[in-house]
């Protein structure tokens, strides 16, 4: 499934989360990409490459801000210092959506196209294991690491492609 994440927090133990840099563009009156998972304390850098304003923003609790206008070429860097998901859109674009998840530990893979995924390096012991994708949400299972193989079925509950709740409607 496309957009799928996975992480594991260790139930015991303090775990050393490494801040980034990442960057996310606008394109097309799209993000690119379209979700991603960013280490705690993290900086994101929007880009804007469109021809037009955009005015990104979130309302996340803990996580919300709002950029108001951003001209073409102009970027706009964010720090996330709350774990969890933050939900960020366009106010002027409303199509516009990004899944970005804060996640509590350096422990992260994205699923490839045929399901598998490699988290290396994990401490041994008790923990859970989270799968995160934005048409299913969290999925959260109790693992001990090291698991050689696991099995986790994800079921789409949402439709694939967002659209504006009666943009037809309006007149």
């Amino acid at each position: 499934m496309p957009n799928t994440l996975v992480y594991f927090v260790p139930a015991k133990g303090r775990v050393h989360v490494k801040p980034g840099h990442f960057s996310i563009y606008t394109v097309n009156h799209d993000f690119r990409p379209a979700a991603m998972a960013v280490p705690l304390g993290s900086t994101v850098t929007f880009t804007n490459l469109d021809e037009l304003l955009h005015n990104l923003y979130s309302a996340t609790p803990s996580s919300t801000f709002d950029f108001q206008f951003q001209a073409s070429g102009q970027s706009i860097s964010h720090s996330f210092t709350h774990a969890g998901l933050v939900l960020i859109g366009c106010s002027v674009h409303r199509s516009m959506e990004l899944d970005l998840v804060v996640v509590p530990t350096p422990y992260v893979s994205q699923v490839s196209a045929d399901g598998h995924f490699v988290l290396h390096g994990l401490p041994r012991g008790p923990g859970q294991l989270y799968f995160w994708n934005p048409r299913v949400g969290l999925v959260p299972s109790n693992v001990s690491a090291p698991a050689s193989d696991l099995t986790q079925s994800l079921v789409a509950t949402k439709p694939a492609v967002a659209t504006e709740l009666n943009a037809g409607q309006i007149r």
